[in-house]
């Protein structure tokens, strides 16, 4: 029975400090390709909001990039399908709204709890 603990502890003891072979390097090196392949709008490095530029020109127009003018009205629960946020609200893409009125495209997000002008003028 001890025999049998302390081999089993031995195995945990090599798992536990490591591996001696050196294995996660190839790990380490897929990592950086995959990183470094990553392509960003405009040739900005440094734009955090390039992968979900990236995202919404994939979903909406087949990879075609966004042009100045482009207005999209979207709604809340389609763009977190596109681009998932933990807050589940409009205000969780303020940034990429501004950042995509920086490039001359205007996001409309609407939700439910949206109160849109147009369905007061109807009630009159």
């Amino acid at each position: 029975m001890m025999q049998l603990l302390q081999a089993m502890f031995s195995t945990i003891a090599d798992t536990w400090h490591g591996s001696k072979w050196g294995a996660r390097s190839p790990i380490k090196a897929q990592d950086e390709k995959r990183i470094s392949g990553a392509t960003s709008v405009n040739g900005n490095d440094n734009d955090p909001y390039a992968g979900d530029i990236d995202k919404l020109q994939n979903a909406l127009f087949n990879g075609h990039p966004l042009e100045n003018g482009t207005c999209i009205e979207i709604t809340l629960q389609d763009l977190l399908q596109i681009i998932p946020r933990k807050r589940r609200r409009i205000d969780a893409y303020r940034g990429l709204v501004s950042r995509l009125n920086k490039m001359g495209v205007t996001l409309t997000i609407n939700s439910q709890k949206t109160k849109r002008n147009d369905s007061e003028f109807e009630k009159r």
